[in-house]
């Protein structure tokens, strides 16, 4: 059992991680040396919740369940050797039933997964999901529409793979938080989403603190990394990948929250993107939360706390 004292260079050298340990938690450079407690005092992370997350993990190896999925081949990789950064880690539950993609955030820069991914991913098994953290192509490969081909390849894999992995393909919901945010609510749209890849629709959407606009009130570091340096300013690049521009009456129904003062990501964005779904008349919950914090993730112990329960509660029903 970890405690919030294990550093993450320990984690990714058990041998339950055998052969992915350092694609799950930092193997060098000073955060590695650092105890999840120490990590989380980088910013407004949870300690527990990250801890729980890894521990989940280990309950699934100690199992015999496989947790790691890269989605790649060699071929692929020899062509493009970007891809080898897309793969799922599986949070299963035992039943067959529905699943939900989580997508962390990061910028675009990377996937703050074992921040925001694994603790959701945890809270989604206790109420009888399946839960897949995907890592999406990020940094100098994040330029679209990268991100949206790896999301729908998941999306593919799990519901050819559905069998397999004990999965009810017929019902999936994606999540997504920060720059993880806006990938999956772009994957909602019709023009940029699901249905530009020929899959079926999400039935619902969860977004915490998400980037949705790609212009002015948009997170610069998401914008640059997603768009391309050189497209930040080409009015048909920014409209094709501003959430806000895209809903339809179809968008499937939302469940997104923000904190009101939320320094990294501007609040217009979760405005926008609630004003666009109204007009639309697409159903949706939006919460919003008195603070000035931004990477909350699964919210405990928070003013968020529940959400996910709630999110899921406003999916079923």
């Amino acid at each position: 059992m970890l405690t919030t004292s294990n550093t993450l260079k320990q984690i990714s050298l058990l041998s339950d991680f055998s052969g992915y340990g350092s694609i799950i938690a930092p193997s060098e450079g000073a955060l590695s040396e650092m105890t999840l407690e120490q990590f989380s005092r980088l910013s407004c992370w949870n300690a527990q919740s990250i801890t729980d997350g890894y521990n989940r993990l280990l309950e699934i190896v100690e199992e015999g369940q496989k947790i790691y999925y890269p989605l790649w081949d060699q071929g692929d990789a020899d062509t493009d050797p970007s891809i080898k950064e897309r793969y799922l880690i599986h949070f299963p539950v035992k039943k067959k039933a529905p699943f939900v993609i989580v997508c962390a955030g990061g910028g675009y820069l990377g996937c703050a997964s074992m921040i925001e991914a694994y603790p959701t991913c945890v809270h989604l098994n206790q109420l009888g999901y399946h839960a897949f953290s995907l890592n999406y192509r990020c940094g100098e490969n994040a330029k679209a529409p990268n991100p949206l081909d790896d999301m729908a390849y998941a999306i593919d894999y799990i519901r050819k793979n559905g069998e397999i992995l004990g999965i009810d393909i017929s019902d999936y919901a994606i999540t997504g938080f920060s720059a993880g945010g806006h990938l999956a609510a772009c994957f909602g749209t019709e023009s940029a989403g699901w249905k530009h890849y020929n899959l079926p629709s999400p039935s619902a959407v969860f977004l915490g603190y998400p980037v949705v606009t790609m212009g002015e009130k948009s997170h610069d570091s998401s914008r640059i990394m997603f768009l391309g340096k050189e497209n930040i300013y080409d009015e048909e690049i920014i409209s094709r990948y501003s959430v806000e521009l895209l809903i339809t009456p179809d968008y499937p129904p939302t469940f997104v929250w923000q904190c009101t003062r939320d320094h990294t990501v501007p609040i217009e964005n979760t405005q926008m993107l609630v004003n666009a779904l109204t007009e639309n008349n697409v159903p949706h919950k939006y919460e919003t939360f008195d603070s000035d914090n931004h990477g909350w993730g699964a919210g405990d112990g928070t003013l968020a706390e529940g959400w996910i329960e709630r999110a899921v509660s406003f999916w079923q029903n």
